[in-house]
């Protein structure tokens, strides 16, 4: 797909879904709504539909009389007999007034609109009933829906190699904000879309009467049926409702629902739709034309070996749209297809209006610094608290928080606490002198009462939850998202071991804490190891993977690549878990090439020189983009690739996320090809 078609169909598909969005979400709801209707129905309108069973029931005359007198003066349309010793007897007026009467004692039940009640408001609703025209308005929405959300959609979703396929298929919860809001909004789009299109599609022929009757005309059956004519005879009356009742069911006999359709003129037949017992669905019905003067049966038409194939294919249409075909199963597809809609519409429309307005995500906390403790030399920790009174968020082990510094400096740093303590974030920093200040910052020019801006907590290292095992790995200030880890399996009696690797005890953070009686047997404390002694340990620790256990390892980048590469002969790649507090080295090593990117979204093209990143470009032409660390660590700015080839510089993506160049952090990754074009 070229460029510019991409860039067009994607702007069609954004704004249809933002005009048409809210009416179909209507549909989708009230559709949702009504898809467990057969089975709800008797739950909800009880009282109505529900009666004790009898043997003996009042002729059908008797019934009428009892709801003509709810209804002085009404028309009759119809009267509907259910099969079911105890299910009431449900007479139609013209207006469509239901009177359900006790068929064995005559009492009159109530009487509900067939677009009153709950199902009926749904139903009146789905039907835009509210509108002249509704049903094909309805229809338009549909016809859009199907070609430029649906359709459209997959077209713009279709990744550009098998290896970006395999990862599209999947939602990644470790994306930041927008973006992780998109991968839900494909990934549900992706695996909903196909009863979604079923859904659609058969809606279209019940909005369109042409549509309808180009079905008939394609697969056989008359267009405009014309109903047989009653014979009234000079003074002749017509024959009682319960006499031709009796004649419809010594004709059909068995039937599970009977509907007989009151004659308007003298000419007019009575009409009986039944549906026989063996019938494939609730719209499979027989139809039975009898005169109203002698009750002789004008024209049977049996279900389905009389009836024209353009008439059921219809009726399957119909049945398909209202989940009355595939039992229970295909009801709560269409349930969780309907229900997934809104799930699209939010999805979809909140990264847009971020993007569109510049909103800043994640919103900002204010914390208070609480207390400031030296916990080992060169490491300070900060317990911060809520500044305004509101509860913090929760966090899970692993996650970590951006901090905001001097108003300047923006920092990652990971929260130490238990998970399970939400009266503050508890945060551990080293200094180091030759880093970018964010750590001179904050043990130089932070002190206790002072409030600092922090993002919600992000979780990019979790713990695996099916792992029977879990052993942590720590060197040196990557102790802290693992102490949290260890503080959380400590307190739901996880099995674990951590190893803790420092210079010495005076530089190892939180020793009091996890030299604590409980974690007695399950902490093993390493200093000083020389880097011979350290492979040695290392393959003692790793030269064999425990069942089902995972590994976790944060520290120095000599540390982690040690660990990396002892467990990779041993461990599956899916059973290592790393996380980096800094840039990886290659940020900055290989050429750097000028390129060209193309914004697939905003339109242009921009060069990226030598020394500057893709992300700066974009600020300094006034381009909306996220960015938090800008090392490649936290993911914030990831962004999508549409064509090109990214030379990866990250560390927060993984290896098969690398390889299927579809994605791309736009802090530091930079350009292999001459030009990339950039889903932004």
């Amino acid at each position: 797909m070229s460029p510019n078609f991409r860039k067009f169909l994607t702007q069609v598909h954004t704004w249809t879904g933002l005009i048409a969005g809210l009416v179909i979400v209507l549909l989708a709801v009230t559709g949702a709504g009504m898809v467990l209707r057969p089975q709800l129905d008797t739950l909800v309108n009880r009282d109505l539909l529900v009666v004790p069973a009898c043997t003996t029931r009042l002729p059908l005359d008797t019934l009428v009389a009892k709801a003509v007198s709810m209804k002085s003066g009404a028309k009759l349309r119809s009267v509907d007999i259910p099969a079911d010793a105890d299910a009431s007897t449900s007479i139609q007026f013209a207006d469509r007034d239901n009177v359900y009467v006790d068929p064995c004692s005559g009492a009159v039940l109530g009487v509900q609109n067939t677009y009153g009640g709950f199902f009926g408001i749904l139903d009146y609703l789905h039907r835009f009933r509210f509108m002249e025209g509704g049903r094909q308005t309805a229809g338009w929405f549909n016809i859009s829906f199907v070609l430029l959300l649906t359709i459209g959609g997959l077209v713009i979703w279709w990744p550009r190699t098998r290896l970006a396929l395999r990862s599209a298929l999947r939602f990644n919860p470790r994306l930041p904000g927008s973006a992780r809001t998109l991968s839900l909004h494909k990934v549900v789009g992706l695996y909903t879309s196909l009863v979604v299109l079923v859904i659609t599609l058969t809606g279209i022929p019940i909005s369109f009467v042409p549509v309808r009757d180009a079905i008939y005309r394609v697969a056989g059956g008359p267009v405009n049926e014309t109903a047989p004519r009653s014979k009234p005879q000079a003074g002749a009356a017509r024959l009682p409702m319960e006499a031709l009742w009796q004649r419809a069911k010594a004709l059909v006999p068995g039937q599970e629902l009977a509907s007989l359709r009151f004659p308007d003129k003298p000419t007019d037949s009575v009409m009986v739709e039944l549906i026989e017992h063996g019938s494939p669905h609730a719209d499979a019905k027989s139809l039975l034309y009898l005169d109203a003067y002698s009750g002789d049966a004008l024209a049977l038409r049996h279900y389905p070996t009389d009836i024209s194939l353009g008439r059921r294919i219809y009726l399957y249409i119909i049945a398909l749209h209202s989940g009355l075909v595939g039992g229970l199963v295909y009801q709560l597809l269409l349930l969780v297809a309907a229900l997934a809609i809104p799930v699209q519409a939010y999805s979809g429309i909140v990264p847009w209006f971020r993007r569109k307005f510049g909103a800043t995500e994640p919103s900002m906390i204010p914390v208070r610094i609480a207390k400031i403790r030296e916990e080992a030399a060169e490491v300070k920790s900060f317990e911060l608290v809520s500044a305004n009174g509101r509860p913090l968020p929760g966090f899970t082990p692993g996650a970590h928080i951006n901090v905001k510094i001097d108003g300047e400096f923006v920092r990652q740093y990971s929260l130490c606490n238990d998970p399970f303590d939400r009266s503050c974030y508890l945060i551990a920093v080293k200094r180091v002198e030759d880093s970018r200040g964010g750590s001179r910052a904050m043990h130089d020019r932070t002190d206790e009462g002072e409030v600092l801006q922090v993002s919600p907590p992000r979780n990019h290292f979790p713990l695996e939850p099916k792992a029977a095992h879990h052993v942590l790995l720590a060197g040196g200030i990557g102790i802290t998202p693992l102490l949290a880890m260890a503080r959380h399996l400590q307190a739901t009696k996880g099995s674990f071991e951590l190893h803790y690797f420092t210079r010495s005890p005076a530089h190892t953070a939180f020793h009091d804490v996890l030299s604590q009686p409980e974690f007695h047997g399950k902490v093993n404390f390493h200093y000083a190891i020389e880097p011979g002694r350290l492979h040695d340990y290392m393959h003692r620790i790793l030269w064999k993977r425990p069942a089902d256990a995972h590994l976790y390892v944060c520290g120095p980048r000599p540390f982690m690549d040690l660990v990396e590469s002892m467990a990779a002969s041993n461990w599956p790649p899916e059973a290592i878990h790393v996380e980096h507090f800094g840039a990886d080295p290659r940020a900055q090593a290989g050429p750097r090439l000028p390129f060209d990117i193309a914004l697939a979204r905003s339109g242009g093209t921009l060069t990226v020189p030598a020394d500057k990143s893709i992300a700066e470009v974009l600020a300094a032409h006034g381009v909306p983009n996220m960015t938090s660390c800008e090392q490649g660590v936290c993911g914030t700015c990831l962004t999508g690739v549409l064509a090109g080839t990214p030379d990866h510089r990250d560390v927060f993506l993984s290896d098969a996320e690398h390889k299927a160049c579809d994605r791309m952090l736009i802090c530091v990754s930079r350009s292999r090809s001459e030009r990339l074009v950039l889903d932004i």
